[in-house]
């Protein structure tokens, strides 16, 4: 497998709950690397930009003011398949049909609020 790069965002929800640390501890005891993060307060203009293919699903509008709600945390992890590996670590899309074990399955970080 490739050496490969990936973004991961933690969502308001979960820098408000504190899961930052645990979230970061899980993907680095899989041997993946951060080589780059942020605290930010994203602008719905920012969003708009990073979530375009999404502008025409019903969610778009409710996802863009909840990712601007509070602080993300933006990361960029690099890894032997770390886009594969991260996706499974993270679960589905939607928590309630993520497995235990995964990030979404564990902590229920919700998609829309």
């Amino acid at each position: 497998g490739a050496h490969e790069r990936t973004f991961v965002a933690i969502k308001p929800d979960g820098v408000q709950r504190r899961l930052v640390g645990e979230i970061i501890r899980r993907f680095e005891r899989k041997g993946l690397q951060l080589v780059g993060m942020k605290l930010l307060q994203a602008s719905e203009e920012l969003l708009k930009e990073h979530y375009v293919a999404l502008r025409d699903r019903p969610f778009y509008s409710q996802l863009v003011k909840y990712m601007s709600s509070g602080p993300v945390v933006a990361m960029v992890w690099q890894g032997l398949d770390v886009v594969k590996t991260v996706r499974t670590m993270i679960g589905e899309t939607n928590p309630a049909e993520s497995r235990p074990g995964t990030i979404r399955g564990d902590f229920c970080v919700e998609v829309s609020k």
